[in-house]
């Protein structure tokens, strides 16, 4: 008889039924109760996707606040709908990234695995048995979930993590190696890194319990001890560690520090609620690159084409009458989204990793996210669209650059004007410093990626009197 992922897992490891691997991730106490509304407390949430239609044709969609008491849970596993939940804690019930209060987990999910001659789980073999148990070269997982044709590895931590931009920034980049670390060759059949399945710490999964694409059920396995940031970090190069725990407290006291820092920045964001000046966008762009996810779009990036649909959609959803006057909707990203179903669909190879309505309500979530600026680096390594860097016209950089002030210095008589090049260089201090004032817990390489400046510049600019204050010499 062929041995299947879940007999492997069934004659290694204790099963878990789902309110006990739920129970688990969210200790008694740590959620809130059912109609409490409890300050500080949050709740988890449970998405269930049916296949009835809306009206405008999209699935019909049920949330469920996941309390103390678990109740949603047996709402899930009860019914034959596809059931996803995050490990994280939510204000509210919208399950986006910025509702989003504190990681209890890291999942990842591992797809294509290896088979054996007889078609067993070669894959999950090796991962268990060379390479976390002999080498060492890849953490223990707390829990697995076999998906269906597929598994989750789930590192519950010992203390859940406060979502602060920084934290979700560097958890972001901690599961991202973990998972190219995981994706090794002997476990899944991948012929390059392009094809390793990447997805952020806001991924929702199969819950336990429920069914899976293949029509069984989703099942999980105690598989080792809850674990700490140190012990993850230990799997991972420097620049992808994770911040302390004990780090993660100090956004009040960053917080009075700010306020004596900046009072007008204090004053404006934190007393009086104001936003932060945002560029208007061309809709062009987000058109451009609906275009570049038909022509382009490929399995194993699926879901990133679409997260990148999202980030652009909401860089291009705010009003200028000069720029955008015609502002992309989240409805009609929702609606986009939905319309590229079926294509996403058509590029799948293999039965254990389709494209279905979770993945895109996933993706979604970038649209409320404030992480929207991302590298063209990036942005091409997790879609595997290739975006063509600002060309210099064949020119080396000096011949390039003296053209362009050449130009610059004709279209700024032109309007009467003369360019000065300490203004020039006094414009780059004060992006830094705005940046600064609105995002007095940010890094050096945060703002350095946000504003798009060179480190030397964000070094030179980032601390009133450095020697950027200095007065420039003359060209």
């Amino acid at each position: 008889m062929r041995l299947t992922i879940d007999g492997y897992l069934m004659e290694n490891f204790p099963e878990l039924d789902a309110r006990q691997f739920y129970r688990m991730m969210f200790p008694a106490g740590e959620l809130d109760k059912a109609e409490a509304f409890t300050p500080g407390k949050y709740t988890g949430i449970v998405t269930r996707i049916t296949g009835r239609k809306r009206a405008d044709g999209r699935p019909k969609i049920y949330r469920y606040s996941l309390t103390d008491e678990l109740g949603a849970i047996d709402t899930a596993t009860n019914c034959d709908d596809f059931c996803i939940c995050r490990p994280l804690s939510y204000a509210g019930k919208e399950a986006t990234s910025d509702k989003a209060r504190f990681c209890y987990a890291i999942a990842i999910d591992v797809d294509k695995l290896h088979t054996d001659k007889d078609g067993g789980p070669l894959g999950l073999v090796n991962l268990w048995e060379r390479h976390i148990l002999k080498v060492k070269r890849i953490p223990k997982p707390t829990a697995i979930v076999s998906s269906g044709n597929g598994i989750h590895l789930y590192y519950m931590l010992e203390t859940p993590i406060a979502l602060f931009r920084d934290a979700a920034f560097e958890l972001q980049e901690l599961k991202r190696e973990l998972t190219r670390v995981i994706w090794h060759d002997t476990i899944v059949n991948i012929s390059s890194v392009h094809e390793i399945q990447q997805e952020g710490i806001y991924q929702g999964f199969r819950m336990p319990g429920t069914v899976t694409k293949d029509g069984g059920r989703a099942r999980a396995y105690l598989t080792g001890n809850k674990v700490t940031i140190e012990y993850l970090n230990g799997f991972v190069n420097d620049i992808f560690k994770a911040y302390k725990a004990a780090r993660q407290r100090r956004g009040k006291i960053r917080l009075a520090e700010a306020q004596e820092k900046y009072p007008e920045w204090y004053e404006n964001r934190i007393v009086n609620g104001k936003k932060p000046g945002l560029w208007a966008t061309s809709r062009n762009v987000y058109e451009w690159w609906k275009r570049e996810i038909i022509s382009g779009a490929t399995v194993g990036h699926r879901y990133y084409c679409l997260m990148t649909l999202a980030m652009y959609a909401q860089k291009c959803s705010r009003f200028d009458e000069k720029h955008n006057p015609n502002p992309v909707t989240r409805e009609e990203l929702e609606k986009d989204c939905f319309d590229l179903l079926e294509h996403m669909e058509s590029l799948t190879v293999t039965d254990d990793n389709h494209f279905d309505t979770g993945d895109i309500l996933d993706a979604l979530e970038a649209f409320d996210s404030k992480w929207t600026k991302y590298p063209r680096e990036a942005i091409e390594y997790r879609t595997g669209i290739a975006i063509p860097a600002n060309k210099r016209n064949g020119q080396k950089q000096p011949e390039h650059l003296e053209e362009a002030r050449a130009i610059r210095d004709i279209r700024s008589r032109r309007r009467g004007e003369k360019w000065d090049a300490h203004n020039g260089r006094r414009n780059k201090a004060e992006t830094v410093r705005e940046w600064r004032r609105d995002h007095p817990e940010g890094t050096k390489a945060e703002c350095q990626r946000e504003t798009r400046l060179s480190k030397p510049t964000v070094l030179k600019w980032w601390e009133p009197g450095g020697s950027g204050d200095k007065p420039a010499r003359s060209e």
